[in-house]
């Protein structure tokens, strides 16, 4: 009788405590929460830095072998188109050139003395006073002087513009990037010995990521590093093959309007719109401090008329402030965006102001 007592005792105590605490928990008060709004992410924008180039450029080289004798042009010099930026010891061209004379001149008597013994020969012929087959030879000498002498003529003409190749000149006005030859440096024909940049359209020059590739925006916006100056730019090329080793694609976009006042080689950065064919234009941004996970994957505090409802997500990336997820809620919808941890489903929340 006593232990039925007891038993009964014991239960009328724990329900008085039920009753007390479900009375505590409908007189809590609201949780303060910061919240925010679901964003779309196709205002979101990507960068790449990059370097200004020029339009074009070349890379130039003495069309001959030679000693360089004269260095006349200096790196970061602006020059004219004919300018001469190099020279080469003009003593082995101008021997060249002799030989080359000499050459013709000799080829040219023996051509004409080829002709004269074929002309003897032929009237000799004509007599019956030497046999067919020694004039005919000499027809053929007289043939074969005159080739020899059309090729000394050429191997002279050469060497005349040999004498010319003798001074490496720009090609158009522009900037000299780069002069590697130096005064006493035996140089071959086709080996660079300077770089010119040519005056005109300047283009920012930039890597893409493989991932990227297939998105760029035809249209993007560049900004000059540590200056006041930026332009909008228009894609021109996309390298043909990725680099072997980074695995990016080289890229140039061209710097609209009045480009030729910036600064080659200077750091420029690249701000790319996230194109609507890209999977980043269905992505959504919440605030970090909204994302939490309850064991169940990534999810986010919805706020319906005072309380809360967790809505599982699909977290696509972060940076330092934002959260790109994909999910089935709508734009605008309401969100816890601080405080989300301390929550638990349906439970009444304030938004701080």
């Amino acid at each position: 009788m006593r232990a039925l007592l007891f038993s009964m005792l014991t239960i009328t105590l724990l329900a008085g405590c039920g009753a007390e605490q479900d009375s505590v928990d409908k007189t809590a008060p609201n949780v303060k929460v910061r919240i925010a709004h679901l964003e779309n992410a196709q205002s979101q924008h990507w960068t790449l830095s990059g370097t200004v180039q020029s339009r074009h450029d070349a890379t130039l080289s003495f069309l001959i072998s030679g000693q360089i004798s004269e260095r006349l042009a200096q790196a970061g010099q602006q020059v004219e188109a004919g300018d001469v930026l190099l020279r080469l010891d003009p003593r082995d061209i101008r021997q060249q050139l002799a030989a080359a004379q000499a050459n013709v001149a000799a080829a040219r008597a023996q051509a004409e003395n080829a002709e004269a013994n074929r002309d003897r020969l032929e009237s000799l012929s004509q007599q019956g006073m030497v046999p067919a087959q020694a004039f005919e030879d000499a027809r053929a000498q007289a043939r074969a002087a005159r080739q020899s002498t059309k090729a000394a003529e050429a191997a002279l003409a050469q060497a005349r513009s040999a004498n010319e190749y003798g001074e490496l000149k720009a090609p158009a006005d522009g900037v000299l990037l780069e002069v590697s030859g130096e005064v006493g440096q035996v140089v071959t024909a086709g080996i660079a010995v300077a770089t010119l940049a040519y005056d005109g359209r300047r283009d920012i020059e930039v890597f893409v990521p493989e991932r990227r590739r297939a998105d760029l925006p035809e249209r993007a916006r560049v900004e000059l590093y540590g200056r006041d100056m930026d332009a909008d730019a228009t894609l021109r090329e996309v390298a043909g093959s990725a680099d072997p080793l980074s695995r990016s694609w080289r890229t140039r976009y061209s710097i609209d309007g009045a480009s030729e006042s910036w600064p080659l080689g200077s750091s420029a950065t690249l701000i790319l719109p996230v194109s609507s064919n890209s999977a980043s234009a269905t992505m959504q941004t919440v605030p970090v401090g909204a994302m939490v996970d309850r064991g169940e994957g990534m999810g986010v505090w919805v706020v319906d008329e005072g309380s809360v409802h967790w809505r599982a997500v699909e977290l696509v990336r972060m940076d330092t402030e934002q959260a790109y997820i994909r999910s089935d809620l709508d734009p605008g919808t309401t969100i816890v965006a601080l405080g989300a941890h301390l929550l638990q489903p349906d439970q009444k929340v304030e938004a701080l102001p």
